[in-house]
């Protein structure tokens, strides 16, 4: 939580925190806010090292290893303490302009002091500590001594005779018992870590975990990320400018070209998905066709001028050998259906009669005289023309419209 408070002002890891103020950082005391970033890293890598320390601790862990772990830990607190003192220094040359206001460089500050109070108070605790320990250790070592002297009287007292020996028996018990009492003051000390106190340590870590999580979290939000491949055409927006709710930022154009058609309810049901269509583009002629198929047919229809149409996408495929860039003005065939060698005539030649579809054969031309056929037809093309199936030949004449 320290090295994230500073970090919101430094801005290390945390890169976009002090965008606010950033400039004005340590303007009057020159280089602090580098000597500030230095020691930030400094703090992070020993606090690194000692978590690392920290967590490898059981029950079993040999005291040497603990001795090691808590002059690690108190390393890590000293040089905590270096780093927000240069932060603190870094604060005290900002001056408050633009975007930082007075009463927000004294909240940064407020909050590097708590900080430092903190650090001091762990400082103190650990320090205490060690000290305690190594005062049993001393302790123990001195009634290790006082028991050793207590031997030697004994074995003097021996011969000086029975009275003094059971004086020095007593005085033998009783360092005894100091010793006793000592060896069990220092034990405590020793003792493995609890798993109360393991589950308290983990705790810590988990925390900081879960805080190094929200910075991450943090950095993920300051990302805008496509939901597909694409090429960004327009960047509406700078670094420091407001947005507004569904403002258009960024356009995005896709890597796959789409053609959007208006085609009309009278064509409409002969248009399925698949189709191949047949491409020409105003930037490139009518001698260049490129390919395409139709990927998807609104359901809806849309009015336009009072005529019903329906929007319809087209895909372009795989272009590799011109340019062609989105805006451009296409012109498209859609190929519904094909036949070869089919007989043909316009639409309008065919007249209905009784439910059955009749053209009329033209017999002489000077008096006009004709006699009516029922045909099949078949498909019908976009220029007017129906496919005959049967009823009439190649080559008969046929009248297309009677002028009253």
């Amino acid at each position: 939580e320290t090295l994230t408070e500073s970090d919101n002002i430094l801005g290390v890891d945390n890169i976009f925190a002090n965008d606010e103020f950033q400039n004005v950082l340590g303007i009057e005391s020159g280089g602090s806010l580098q000597t500030a970033i230095s020691s930030y890293n400094t703090a992070k890598l020993i606090k690194q090292t000692a978590d690392s320390n920290v967590i490898q601790l059981t029950e079993d862990t040999p005291q040497s290893d603990i001795d090691s772990a808590a002059i690690v830990v108190q390393s890590a607190l000293t040089t905590m303490q270096t780093h927000l003192f240069n932060t603190q220094q870094v604060l005290n040359g900002t001056i408050p302009v633009g975007n930082l206001s007075q009463s927000e460089l004294e909240t940064l500050q407020a909050n590097i002091t708590t900080a430092r109070t903190t650090i001091n108070t762990s400082q103190t605790n650990t320090t205490g500590d060690i000290q305690a320990v190594q005062n049993a250790k001393n302790s123990l070592f001195s009634f290790e001594i006082a028991y050793t002297k207590a031997e030697l009287t004994l074995e003097n007292t021996i011969r000086q005779g029975d009275a003094d020996k059971i004086i020095a028996d007593a005085t033998i018990q009783t360092e005894e018992a100091k010793l006793a009492q000592a060896q069990a003051s220092y034990d405590l000390l020793i003792a493995p870590p609890r798993n109360v106190d393991i589950a308290s340590l983990q705790a810590d870590v988990n925390r900081q975990g879960a805080n190094v999580q929200a910075l991450q979290d943090d950095v993920n939000k300051t990302k805008l990320i496509a939901l597909a491949d694409g090429i960004i055409a327009n960047l509406n927006i700078e670094v420091g400018e407001n947005v507004t709710a569904n403002q258009e930022v960024i356009t995005l154009i896709s890597s796959q070209l789409t053609i959007e058609v208006d085609v009309s309810e009278s064509d409409i049901a002969k248009v399925s998905i698949g189709d191949n269509v047949n491409i020409t583009l105003d930037a490139f002629g009518d001698d260049t066709i490129f390919n395409g198929s139709v990927v998807s047919v609104e359901p809806g229809e849309t009015e336009i001028s009072g005529v019903i149409y329906y929007k319809t996408d087209i895909v372009l495929e795989e272009i590799t050998e011109v340019d062609v860039r989105s805006g451009m003005t296409a012109n498209i065939d859609i190929i519904t259906n094909m036949k070869e060698q089919a007989l043909t005539v316009p639409q309008r030649a065919i007249i209905k009669k009784d439910g059955k579809q009749i053209v009329r054969i033209l017999t002489n031309e000077k008096t006009g005289e004709f006699f009516e056929r029922e045909v099949v037809s078949g498909i019908r093309g976009d220029a007017g023309q129906t496919e005959i199936i049967s009823g009439i030949e190649e080559g008969e004449k046929i009248i297309t419209f009677i002028k009253e």
